[in-house]
């Protein structure tokens, strides 16, 4: 049954039976389908559940499901998503998740991941999102936040930064293009944790704009603010090391990965994490369940999601 299991999970084109597979092409069969998995869930939670709470009702996050918790944690930043038709949120999410994910290397553990979407509900009608409403959006991250931490880990930048998406800027551009659309990122003055301040010096030929006094909030492109992200990512990682650790959140899961395929890896306990499974020389192309998920399954939610555009 284990090795059944594994078999759907064989290119199409593979001429070879799973039987046959070497170690090192079963450690890409693992890989694939954690990568599967992980577009799976970042797509179920960043596009199809939303979390909707009320910027009129900031004190009151009832409506925060566990799943919502779960998802919350181990994201780098939350993108605020305003009166956003289904096409938005599919488009930006193609998008980020194509900016920041590397085939094979990156680490996808534990839901591991750039952002959260949050799709606030009673914003005010205006044309571009006002300090005043800028402000009760901080003040939502802040509340957020506080109900997140102490039960998982909390990325310390999620609580320093946030990207404001408003809908209202967007004409039905695809994944190839909205990353031009305007986006405003915003500081919080929360810097517990960090390795060092988040200013936006590096990007201060891409702003067009700022609102507050502190200038705290700027208005620039999808795509910069996503870098942006990026890069305070990695210097996080080079300070302190990912959080979780990759390698020691493994641990719990090798056994049950392992089984999976037994009767290929035999007794071997596999050390993660899984994105040291697949050695890029020998599969220079991306293929398996990540990227049919990726280049098929989402191609398919783009049409199902521009018909309620």
């Amino acid at each position: 049954m284990a090795l059944q299991r594994c078999k759907w999970l064989v290119p199409s084109n593979s001429k070879k039976p799973l039987e046959e597979y070497t170690r090192d092409e079963i450690l890409w069969v693992l890989r694939t389908q954690l990568e599967g998995d992980h577009r799976h869930e970042t797509h179920f939670y960043g596009v199809r559940h939303k979390y909707l709470p009320s910027l009129r009702d900031i004190d009151h996050l009832s409506e925060m499901e566990i799943a919502d918790f779960l998802d919350t944690c181990k994201k780098s930043v939350a993108v605020y998503n305003l009166r956003g038709p289904n096409c938005f949120g599919q488009v930006l999410h193609n998008y980020i998740h194509r900016r920041w994910f590397h085939p094979y290397q990156s680490e996808i553990k534990c839901q591991l991941f750039i952002y959260k979407f949050i799709t606030p509900r009673d914003v005010p009608l205006e044309f571009s999102p006002s300090q005043t409403t800028i402000n009760s959006i901080v003040s939502l991250n802040s509340a957020i936040c506080a109900e997140n931490l102490g039960l998982h880990i909390l990325q310390p930048l999620f609580q320093a930064l946030l990207i404001i998406a408003d809908s209202e800027y967007y004409h039905k551009e695809d994944s190839k293009t909205v990353g031009r659309d305007p986006v405003f990122l915003v500081r919080t003055g929360i810097e517990d944790g960090l390795s060092a301040p988040s200013t936006f010096e590096s990007i201060a030929d891409n702003i067009d704009g700022h609102t507050g006094e502190s200038r705290s909030a700027i208005k620039t492109t999808l795509e910069t603010a996503i870098d942006f992200v990026i890069s305070l990512e990695a210097r996080e990682a080079a300070a302190f090391g990912l959080q979780p650790d990759p390698v020691a959140a493994w641990e719990p899961s090798a056994r049950n990965v392992s089984r999976e395929c037994k009767e290929i890896l035999g007794d071997e306990l596999l050390m993660g994490p899984s994105s040291k499974f697949v050695d890029i020389e020998k599969h220079p192309e991306w293929t398996g369940s990540g990227e049919d998920y990726d280049s098929r399954i989402m191609a398919d939610f783009k049409r199902l999601s521009y018909m309620h555009c």
